[in-house]
């Protein structure tokens, strides 16, 4: 897809989202909105100013990518590696992935509880809990991808006598690759959302306490603010992966991008 193509897709996507903002701004303005709570998107973007004029945005922010971005690097490095150790011995495969299968299972937001018992009500709380949901999509990911190298692949790297490192780092995480950088998406907006949820539920500072705190103090203007810029903030941070990905990786992506159309 080249640079041209991808800008007139975005801006045919801005289409619905402005139409939108259009219709519930004039449904306010003509007293057509049934709900009085409601802010219009005039008021959300005055409440945008306020917050950021008294630093309370940027403190909210940063606390919440920190806690996002923390968990979700040491999330992908323990997955990478556990993906690794799995699909490469097949012993380990045996001895663990009825292990695998039953944590990951178990929902996200059901540590909360735990992560608030052993952290208590701290930074150190959201960056495990991110860092929970992080771990198993990357694993599973990285497992699958590497335990699908071909046996010529195998044989090929058995008449080179490659060491078991080369065979990990020339051979089978090339081949995890496309399945990897999905995963490292995903988990990244899993990390997101339970740092958000972390601080809605145990922890007083960042955007998910903002938010709730907007919401107690009867001001939808500033709750409507905080629920957008949490969709900004999933927009960009994948948007800032992909670019990530077009320059470290730009032949896996154009593969992927091939595969889905674009997407």
């Amino acid at each position: 897809m080249t640079a041209s193509s991808r800008t007139r897709g975005v801006l045919l996507g801005l289409i619905v989202p402005a139409a939108i903002i259009v219709i519930w701004q004039l449904a306010k303005s003509l007293g057509a909105l049934p709900y009085d709570n409601v802010p219009s998107p005039f008021q959300i973007v005055r409440s945008y100013g306020a917050l950021i004029a008294d630093g309370e945005l940027a403190r909210n922010l940063g606390h919440t990518l920190l806690a996002c971005l923390g968990g979700w690097a040491l999330g992908s490095a323990i997955g990478i590696a556990l993906g690794v150790g799995l699909g490469v011995s097949r012993a380990a495969w045996n001895y663990s992935m009825a292990s695998v299968e039953v944590l990951r299972a178990i929902p996200a937001i059901a540590f909360v509880p735990i992560a608030v018992i052993i952290f208590t009500q701290t930074l150190q709380m959201e960056i495990s809990i991110a860092t929970w949901v992080a771990i198993w999509p990357v694993t599973v990911s990285t497992m699958n991808g590497v335990a699908s190298v071909s046996s010529e692949h195998h044989d090929v790297a058995r008449s080179l006598r490659l060491s078991w490192l080369e065979r990990v780092t020339k051979l089978a995480l090339p081949t995890a690759m496309p399945k990897l950088l999905v995963a490292l998406r995903l988990s990244l907006s899993g990390a997101l959302v339970l740092a958000i949820v972390a601080e809605i539920v145990g922890n007083p500072a960042g955007i998910g306490y903002a938010l709730v705190s907007a919401q107690q103090a009867l001001r939808p203007d500033e709750m409507f603010a905080y629920i957008l810029l949490t969709g900004v903030i999933g927009l960009v941070l994948n948007g800032l992966l992909s670019l990530v990905y077009r320059y470290a990786a730009p032949g896996v992506t154009a593969r992927m991008e091939g595969a889905t159309g674009g997407a």
